[in-house]
């Protein structure tokens, strides 16, 4: 059974043919539209274009959602929401909807680490930070929306980081990907001459700040402190919470993480001890930036 998923973030839909072998065999991208008209109209032609493609539609989608009813209710970066029933032809029984964070972690855990762990949180640095919870082999929900890792309070420091769900010190406000983009063209902009600034105009990701062959400045060198310090905080809040065995990190650093599992583990054994226990392990997403697609045919097919 092939299934068009698509992965919707604040900024782009990435969407994909995924087959039986969780194989995407094709795939394509658009900006993410800023109503739910232009959304649906958008969704209505990507479905158009697959119509002898697939058996099955699912949707990652960045927030809340009620899967029941087939809505998009509220996320914040995609603020929103969206009534997928008013889809051309739609069907309940050939439809499915999930968060983004949670689609991501499903998909690392089946394809790569069941074997060796039933405890597994998954990170996705975007826009903002998603996030899903593997507990005992299976996704943790609660009443339908657990896993919003990114809206944990946790960074006091130097700066107000204002998060777009309109708290102060949310988790993603000061360590998602984005964060580091706009830390990194900051930086740039005040030292215009410095290796950072060299390396980040040639590929503009702000993950090249983790970069530990790159000869940083104090400041440069404070801000990736300060990041590292506010993910390895979250890091550990979680791990005290679930006790889990694993951290897997994705989205869209994945393909160019750098060092930055290096940094987080490195401030981790200075700042904390766990007396009896072992901190989990922390890999980088396998995926790269088809876990969501993927993620959401799984769950289509399996759930």
């Amino acid at each position: 059974m092939n299934i068009l998923s698509f992965d919707v973030g604040g900024t782009s839909i990435k969407y994909g043919i995924v087959n039986e072998q969780s194989e995407v065999l094709s795939k394509g991208t658009v900006p993410t539209p800023q109503n739910e008209i232009t959304f649906l109209e958008t969704i209505n032609e990507i479905v158009a274009d697959n119509k002898n493609n697939y058996e099955k539609i699912s949707i990652a989608m960045p927030g809340f959602v009620n899967k029941r009813q087939s809505t998009y209710l509220y996320g914040a970066n995609l603020k929103y929401a969206i009534d997928f029933r008013k889809l051309n032809n739609f069907e309940s029984s050939k439809f499915s909807i999930d968060n983004d964070g949670n689609v991501a972690a499903y998909s690392e855990y089946l394809l790569h680490y069941s074997n060796q762990f039933s405890n597994l949180i998954m990170l996705t640095f975007g826009t903002g930070v998603g996030g899903g919870i593997i507990s005992n082999g299976k996704l943790l929900r609660g009443l339908g929306s657990a896993g919003e890792i990114g809206h944990m309070l946790t960074s006091k420091g130097k700066k107000d980081y204002v998060c777009n769900c309109g708290k102060t010190g949310c988790f993603e406000a000061s360590t998602s990907a984005a964060a580091w983009t706009k830390e990194c063209e900051y930086l740039c902009e005040k030292y215009p001459q410095s290796e950072l600034a060299k390396k980040f105009s040639e590929d503009n990701l702000g993950s090249i700040i983790f970069d530990k062959s790159i000869q940083l400045n104090i400041e440069e060198l404070t801000t990736r402190d300060e990041i590292i310090l506010n993910i390895s905080n979250g890091l550990v809040s979680l791990f005290e919470i679930f006790d889990n065995e694993a951290f897997v990190l994705g989205g869209s650093m994945s393909s160019k993480p750098f060092d930055l599992v290096h940094l987080i583990n490195e401030d981790i054994a200075n700042r904390f001890n766990f007396p009896s226990r072992v901190f989990p392990d922390i890999f980088v997403s396998n995926q790269r930036g088809e876990g969501g697609i993927i993620g959401a045919a799984l769950l289509a097919k399996n759930e």
